[in-house]
């Protein structure tokens, strides 16, 4: 988990797909939202930093306070020096934001008595402010990535490593006698501990103190834990949005179409799923959300196809007629064949279509799962021999996931003919000859 927060950190998001793909979130609503806001600290710090500057005659723009203003403002408001320093980058950030909106209220009113969007646009402007000025962008989406706690012990491990220090302890390790020999870069990375562990500490004071990570204890052994709140979630879901990754919001599919709740159900667990698929269902006819599953699975991916006919499924004789109807659709003759066997009808399922299906339901499984796991689980249980003669035949489908699968099952089958058959029929299904057939 370090390595994976600690790439994060740093940027280094190499998979074009895995980059966009985050967790589900369900967002709390909005009015509990601004409720968290109004009394996060670093907001109300902000708000009684405006009122001590407008006394005294301070600008509140872009303008960092002198540090005489800053001794000043942090003896009269009981604050750190830092905790002004941030106050103040909100300060200037809620001013610009009223300003640009034509809001006449300021930063306190709107705390106290300000509409629910109005306290969330300022809050947001806030989190913009601090997760760029202090550099915490990187541990933000590194926990919504992960998407649940994070020890302590591994996040410091994952911001050291972020950061250039390979961290063989926490920041609570006790410096040891340096053995003889240590290289210079060794004395430094061993120096800069105790450096990294205290710049995170401040990180995450700086996101608590503007609501947006919780810290808790883990359930094991009681270690310390830290979490994005409903509130942090809220505001990197909607960075993350606007950066143009996929951040699905678990509820939000039943005003979706099909489309919708198929790319929601990629990101679910089983339980989550259930609850998306009811709840979509509900808001429309059996008939009219058949018509829009068969639409569905007719452009989307593997991966998706399958998902639609699974929830096909759940709406059962009342989408036979528009299942019926795909079986004139190339893409989608083998599912809808064995979806109508599967309810009791009389369909044809040729040869062709198992194998067409078979490369289906694997291209849709690699979409989610490891490679290995694809193999494990999707291959008929037959003989060895057997599978390799299905196998050698699979170059001859048409279908555009074909090489990728037979790449799988030559990479990982634990047979060695099967995976020696695969590995031939990919090689087919490469050559120039095989796309022209």
């Amino acid at each position: 988990m370090a390595a994976q927060v600690a790439d994060l950190m740093r940027g280094e998001r190499n998979d074009p797909v895995e980059r966009r793909r985050l967790p589900s979130v369900r967002l709390a609503p909005r009015d509990e939202l601004a409720g968290m806001a109004r009394v996060a600290p670093l907001l109300r710090a902000a708000r009684d930093l405006a009122i001590w500057a407008a006394r005294r005659d301070k600008r509140t723009t872009a303008v960092d306070l002198v540090a005489a203003d800053i001794r000043a403002a942090a003896a009269a408001l009981d604050l750190a020096p830092r905790e002004v320093a941030a106050a103040w980058r909100v300060v200037t950030a809620a001013t610009e934001l009223t300003s640009s909106a034509g809001a006449q209220g300021d930063l306190a009113a709107v705390l106290a008595g300000g509409e629910t969007d109005e306290v969330l646009q300022v809050w947001d402007a806030a989190l913009a402010v601090v997760l760029d000025s202090e550099e915490l962008d990187g541990i933000a989406t590194a926990l919504y990535t992960v998407g649940g706690p994070v020890g302590m012990d591994g996040l410091f491990d994952a911001y050291s490593a972020a950061a250039g220090v390979t961290a063989d302890s926490g920041p609570s390790a006790q410096a040891e006698p340096e053995p003889p020999g240590r290289t210079p870069e060794a004395r430094m990375a061993a120096s800069q501990r105790p450096d990294q562990g205290a710049a995170l500490s401040v990180a995450l004071e700086t996101l608590a103190d503007l609501g947006v990570v919780e810290l808790g204890t883990d359930d094991g052994d009681r270690s310390l834990t830290v979490a994005l709140s409903p509130l942090g979630t809220w505001g990197l879901q909607r960075r993350l949005r606007a950066q143009g990754w996929h951040v699905p919001v678990l509820g939000a599919a039943r005003r979706d179409g099909a489309l919708g709740l198929l790319a929601a159900l990629a990101t679910c667990d089983a339980e989550d799923g259930e609850a998306e698929i009811t709840a979509w269902l509900q808001a429309r006819d059996a008939a009219a959300a058949a018509a829009e599953l068969i639409e569905a699975a007719a452009s989307g991916s593997p991966g998706q196809r399958g998902a639609a006919f699974a929830v096909l499924d759940r709406i059962g004789l009342s989408a036979l007629d528009h299942v019926r109807k795909a079986l004139g659709r190339p893409v989608l003759r083998a599912h809808a064949a064995v979806w109508l066997i599967e309810h009791g009808e009389e369909v044809k399922l040729d040869p062709a279509d198992r194998t067409w299906l078979l490369v289906d339901l694997g291209a849709g499984l690699l979409e989610e799962a490891n490679a290995s796991d694809v193999v494990a689980e999707l291959l008929p249980d037959l003989p060895p021999a057997d599978q390799a003669e299905i196998v050698a035949k699979l170059w001859e489908v048409r279908h555009p996931g074909v090489t990728s699968f037979l790449t799988a099952l030559s990479d990982h089958h634990p047979d060695p003919a099967v995976a020696r058959a695969a590995r031939k029929a990919a090689f087919k299904a490469r050559s120039p000859a095989a796309s022209t057939e």
